[in-house]
């Protein structure tokens, strides 16, 4: 026979190989059906290799422990123009993947096993919802200059109080440790979570061990991010206590004109690096997993990538952008409904920290394949086409 045959085994292309040899790793469950498999007949595209005729028996047992990742090959991450993806193709996709996993053939083990992962993948970056309660209150000027007043107030009594100083350091400092231990758990949960997507039916501990070195690299880039990010926050505190604050206290809390141009300079500063920063971290978690999942290469190189798709189609990623906004409403709306629906009682899985993952699954497992999927259609030599 000839060897024709390639496949996509943990993240990283195998072959050529003949149909005997492909058809043994199915027998031995080295090779899944949601795993990817090509050869010449199929052109451009992947296939699952469910999809192929006798190539696997009624039953089949489960993969073993897959290993950390090593490059997929030598595809180089930029200097090639990929095709126009689609943002709505790329959510049809996502979906299709997203109904067939997770409703086609419903298992309850699966389910929760698959929402363990993107609770982990989403552990500590869950937003809290807006408090309007107080909007009322706060409507004219005068008591939201008290409550600034008494904020600026009790800071500088802070600052001038060692032990106060102290005791807000040693929080800030625990505080800081358990946001490096989510951020830690979060970096392995993305490959955890993405390895799901691909392999239903991998079990944890398959995820936990072949995300270590991946997860860890991923961990180091965010921590570099976020201690930059924290310096230009710094420096923007810095400027506005210099020109504002400071100015604004010594004048006996009397706001003047000379500090309105300061003090939106400051605000608008502060605005812009947050929406940076909520950007950058969304197409971290988006792109540059998937790039670092298939390659086993750096976050710094798997952004080369990232920026190569902004260079080549500024206009695509915007659409994905708005495609996925107007995903989310949509999921919104329904998630409203069912709330609404069941008398607030649908809201209360949602409030707890791992059955919040699990109810939410079907959207969180979603969104993960629609970044991959568009990836899939910008270049597949990068990210291999999904089933």
């Amino acid at each position: 026979m000839e060897k024709i045959w390639y496949y996509a085994e943990a993240g990283m292309q195998q072959g050529p190989v003949d149909f005997d040899e492909l058809r043994a790793r199915a027998a031995s469950g080295a090779l899944q059906p949601y795993d990817l498999v090509w050869q010449p007949a199929f052109g451009d595209s992947w296939r699952s290799a469910g999809e192929v005729p006798g190539l696997f028996v009624p039953q089949f047992v489960e993969a073993p422990p897959p290993s950390d990742h090593t490059p997929l090959s030598d595809v180089p991450l930029t200097g090639l123009v990929g095709a126009r993806p689609s943002g709505f193709s790329a959510a049809a996709q996502a979906f299709e993947r997203m109904r067939t996993v997770l409703f086609r053939e419903f298992d309850t083990t699966r389910w929760f096993s698959i929402g363990f992962c993107a609770w982990i993948a989403y552990i500590g970056s869950q937003s809290s919802m807006p408090d309007f309660s107080q909007a009322g209150g706060a409507a004219s000027a005068e008591p939201f200059k008290q409550q600034i007043d008494e904020a600026l107030r009790y800071s500088l009594e802070v600052l001038a109080d060692p032990r106060k100083m102290a005791f807000g350091m040693s929080i800030m400092l625990a505080v800081l440790a358990l946001a490096l231990l989510f951020c830690r758990l979060r970096s392995r949960g993305d490959f955890m979570f993405l390895h799901r997507w691909y392999r239903p039916d991998a079990s944890i501990s398959q995820c936990w061990w072949a995300s270590r070195a991946s997860g860890h690299e991923l961990f180091v880039w965010r921590v570099y991010f976020f201690l930059i990010s924290a310096l230009l926050f710094i420096l923007t505190m810095v400027a506005g206590y210099g020109f504002v604050v400071h100015p604004y206290v010594a004048a006996g809390y009397q706001w003047h004109a000379a500090l309105v141009k300061p003090a939106v300079v400051c605000v608008t500063v502060s605005a812009l690096l947050s929406i940076a920063v909520r950007v950058i971290a969304h197409l971290t978690k988006a792109f540059v997993v998937p790039v670092m999942y298939w390659h086993g290469v750096s976050a710094a190189r798997a952004w080369l990538a990232v920026f190569s798709l902004f260079n080549q189609r500024p206009f695509a990623v915007l659409g994905y952008l708005c495609c996925g906004i107007l995903c989310s409403l949509f999921a919104g709306f329904v998630l409203l409904g069912i709330g609404l629906l069941t008398c607030c009682v649908g809201f209360i899985p949602l409030m707890l920290p791992y059955l919040g993952a699990v109810a939410l699954l079907p959207y969180t497992y979603f969104f993960r394949g629609y970044a991959v999927c568009f990836l899939s259609q910008w270049r597949s030599d990068l990210v291999p086409a999904s089933a």
